[in-house]
This record gives structure tokens, sequence and C-alpha cells, in this order.
């Protein structure tokens, strides 16, 4: 791509869009930021990006957005209206003619209604005409965080995973994925499971967190249905929650277990393991 040209990005105030941004930015790509509520954009604007409003369950909302760009990277929630809003985006994104649709998919086991939503607009994506690529990371090492507190207060990290291993990832490595495909050629029609180096288990995460931190941190494998109502008494919404106990229930079962090299194939580095992601956080 060159640098007059304008990438917009949804999600942009997430984990990933937030990373990706400037780092779009500091390519010397002209980055469209697509919020719904523009005063919690300040860092993309500090960041050197355009902040325009728009709502992707108001598809009347988003020409506008589109409207002069030439790329897309599209990201939304894991909720049940994600379909619908992926579709919103297909279509308006064809009508704008869009150069090039990047979208954040997922690798997880196609039994949980997250990824039911998730491979719908993937389907509807390729069969769009538009020139796509499909982006598709593991489990993000940023999930252990809802650990932090029981790490700190009782050296214990409970969670529904059971003796699954999976090619967990880091998000930093995801958008630096997502900044590759967007400023290089070769990637249309393309498709990348994204991974972490090594495939582990959260015994392997414990160990490690025992290591870094100097004290014992031991692995409570939780049933289903506790690890979910842990969920929603965390604020996760109740369809939320019981989509990810439903991937949970096949990364326990190694659905996951396994690892490419995609990242380094699109980025020239090598994936971050987890030790230094819990290092750095």
């Amino acid at each position: 791509m060159t640098n007059s040209e304008t990438v917009l990005v949804t999600g942009a105030t997430g984990n990933i869009g937030s990373i990706l941004v400037p780092l779009l930015v500091k390519s010397g790509v002209r980055v469209r930021a697509l919020v719904r509520d523009t005063s919690k954009a300040q860092a993309l604007r500090d960041s050197g990006g355009e902040v325009v409003q728009g709502d992707l369950d108001l598809p009347e909302t988003l020409p506008a957005a589109l409207s002069g760009a030439d790329r897309v990277f599209f990201l939304t929630w894991n909720g049940p209206s994600a379909q619908q809003q992926g579709l919103n985006m297909v279509r308006a994104a064809k009508e704008a003619g869009i150069k090039h649709f990047v979208k954040q998919s997922a690798y997880g086991s196609p039994k949980s209604r997250i990824i039911q939503q998730i491979d719908a607009v993937d389907a509807a994506l390729v069969a769009s005409g538009l020139d796509y690529t499909l982006l598709k990371p593991t489990f993000f090492f940023q999930n252990v965080m809802m650990a932090a507190q029981t790490v700190a207060s009782d050296g214990m990290v409970y969670m529904p995973f059971g003796d699954g291993k999976a090619g967990m990832i880091d998000v930093r490595d995801i958008a630096d994925s997502a900044h590759a495909v967007l400023t290089s050629n070769g990637h249309i029609g393309k498709s990348y499971v994204l991974t972490g180096p090594e495939s582990i288990s959260f015994h392997n995460i414990a160990a490690e967190l025992s290591s870094i931190l100097g004290k014992q941190i031991t692995y409570v494998n939780v049933p289903l249905e506790a690890g979910t109502q842990a969920m929603i008494g965390m604020g996760v919404p109740e369809w939320i929650a019981e989509g990810y106990a439903e991937l949970n229930a096949d990364f326990a079962q190694d659905w996951a277990n396994t690892t490419t090299g995609n990242v380094e194939l699109l980025t020239g580095h090598k994936p971050r393991a987890f030790r230094q992601f819990a290092t750095d956080f």
C-alpha cells in the first residue's frame, strides 16, 4: 500500500485497536478510527489518528465513515449482535469500493456461539467479492489477567481450562500481524492462524508465574458452570460468558493445541512467549 491511502479501523479503543492505530500512524499511514463515543477516543487522537463517530449496529452511519477510505481493519465484540455488525460492515465496504478488508477472525471451537457468528461473517466476506485477509488468533495471554486478583491474594489461578494446551498469543503480536498485512502486499485471499511460540496449559502458566513472582502459584481447574458464573459475576454478559464456556470446553480437550509460524512470517519477529508477557505486565 501507499502512505497516501487511508485505513479505517473498527474496535479502535480496544486491546488490539489501541495498539494498531499508533503502529499504522508511525508507518505514515492515514488512520481513521471508528468509535461510538468520541469522548473516549482522546488517546487515538493523541496518537495521530482521525476519529469518526459511527455505530456498527446502525448501518446508515457506516458510509460516511468509509468515504475516502481504502482499506478496513474490522474487529468487533463477541456479543450476540456481532454477526449482524459484521454483515453490516461487509455490505457497506462493498458499496464503498474498499480495496482490502482485513478481518480479525478467530481460531476456536465451532461449537461456540461466538465462533459460529465469526464464521458466518467470514463466509459472507469471502462471498462478497471484496479483497480480504483473515487473521485467526487463538486464546489471548491477556485473558489470564482475569486471574490477577487471586494470584495476588492467595497464589491461585482459577480457570475452566482442564489440562488442555493451546497456542496462546499476546495481543501485541496480533496487532503487529495486522499492521504487517495492512502495510505490505501478498495477503489477498489468505487466512492466517496466529499463535504464540508454543502450545501451553494453565499448569505451564502457573509454573511461569511461580518463577517470575518468586512464590508458589497453583492452577485450579474449575467446572465450566462455575467458571461461567464467575465471569457473569465479573460483569461479563451472560450470552458472552456462555459462549466462552463453549470455547473452553473444547480448549480443555486440546482443540487449539497447535502452533504456526505465521506471526514471524508476517512481522519478521518471533511471537512473544508467555514469560515475556507475564514479565511485562
